[in-house]
């Protein structure tokens, strides 16, 4: 049975505005890094540490905003979110004051909170049920998997031809042209409201378990490498012999196999649990940045972009898919708020820290490895959340 017009066109109006929200607020700022880092004169700990500023905003603000949606309708919030992103992104491309660039991701970093996939996740998870919500956050993280994709080679391709500047304020353009209509128009009454009245789960209950905390502290980690990488990818590849289009490509590429990993969700949690599937895919990102490491030749990226991109894109949905089948939805919005808000608290120090080890040591490699190991421990940190929750409730313990 066909899902009704407003929920498909919920579904597609925030895949839309989650691309958007990603591609323009995270995506472009790797690409833009080198530029920016010439034009000003300022360096790259100062340029990764207001980036990290504004990804710590974001997950300070990711609770709240999950709160906010349990019991109030997304519309306005959404909305208004956006229209501040476009004006705050055409404040980036005339900024050349280090107060003034510091405040303004200040700024861009509540309108990720509003435009990343945590309040389309909460807006899905309530509006839908079992397979029909599993299809609708599947699309919705398939076309926001294609954000670097996207945005990557575009960012690169508008600094070249028109300068880094120019190119953000087209940027602007297209996140306010597109994204502010979208959520407007497609964001009714009612988007909140379907979930079961059965769902009993005790918010204090959960926050206050072994499990839950093991879980976020796995997703915590995973989300260390994830942004790290996001951010440092393309300064890496430049600095190992690169052309910066080509390392923008690999860039994308990684949004690439996002959606491919992402594709295969449905068909791989039919025959694995979606815990057990996330210790694999979160153990599956470390053998792909380690193919990184080793050789950053065309071989190895294209083994990273495989293995590590689609772990990438599948740890997503397997996080957003748990939270849900061990708690339930009533209370997802503030308890998925946060995992990802600590997760993000986590995320948001790791381009700085990365900057600061390679000014220090002198070169990415070693700390790359820290990555690495970063993500086992995240897959040994979701594997013994499965486990305590199976021993709470008298399972088989997973192996």
């Amino acid at each position: 049975m066909r899902a009704p017009v407003s929920d498909r066109r919920l579904v597609g109006s925030l895949a839309v505005t989650t691309t958007l929200g990603y591609g323009v607020l995270f995506y472009s700022y790797g690409v833009l890094l080198l530029p920016m880092e010439r034009d000003l004169g300022w360096r790259r700990t100062f340029l990764s540490g207001s980036f990290s500023l504004a990804l710590l905003v974001a997950a300070v603000l990711t609770v709240p905003v999950g709160r906010w949606l349990d019991t109030h309708g997304p519309r306005a919030l959404l909305t208004a979110g956006a229209a501040l992103a476009g004006v705050l992104v055409t404040t980036w491309a005339f900024v050349d004051n280090l107060a003034t660039f510091v405040l303004l991701w200040v700024g861009l970093g509540a309108c990720m909170s509003l435009l990343f996939y945590e309040p389309a996740f909460t807006i899905l998870t309530k509006r839908l049920d079992g397979a029909s919500r599993h299809r609708a956050i599947t699309t919705v993280t398939m076309l926001a998997g294609l954000a670097s994709t996207i945005f990557g080679p575009l960012t690169a391709a508008l600094e070249h031809a028109l300068g880094w500047r120019r190119a953000v304020f087209a940027l602007a353009v297209i996140l306010t042209a597109i994204a502010v209509p979208l959520l407007a128009t497609a964001l009714r009454p009612g988007h909140e409201t379907r979930q079961p009245a059965h769902d009993d789960t005790v918010p204090r209950e959960v926050l206050l378990s072994a499990p839950f905390w093991c879980l976020t502290t796995a997703y915590l980690l995973s989300a260390v490498t994830t942004f790290a990488i996001a951010v440092h990818l393309v300064p890496y590849l430049v600095e190992e012999g690169w052309r910066s289009g080509h390392a923008a490509m690999a860039v994308g590429g990684v949004g690439l196999l996002q959606v491919v990993g992402r594709s295969a969700f449905s068909r791989l949690a039919e025959r694995h649990d979606a815990g057990r599937l996330g210790s694999w895919v979160l153990a599956s990102k470390a053998v792909g940045l380690a193919a990184l490491v080793v050789s950053p030749t065309l071989a190895g990226v294209g083994v990273f972009l495989v293995v590590y991109g689609a772990a990438n894109g599948l740890q997503t949905l397997t996080r957003a898919t748990v939270v849900a089948d061990l708690y339930g939805v009533r209370h997802y919005g503030a308890l998925s708020g946060v995992i990802g808000s600590v997760s993000a608290v986590g995320g948001s120090v790791a381009p700085l820290a990365l900057a600061a080890a390679v000014e220090a040591i002198g070169r990415y490699e070693p700390a790359l490895w820290g990555l690495v190991a970063i993500s086992l421990a995240a897959a040994g940190a979701n594997h013994a959340a499965l486990r305590r929750a199976a021993y709470e409730r008298g399972a088989p313990l997973p192996r």
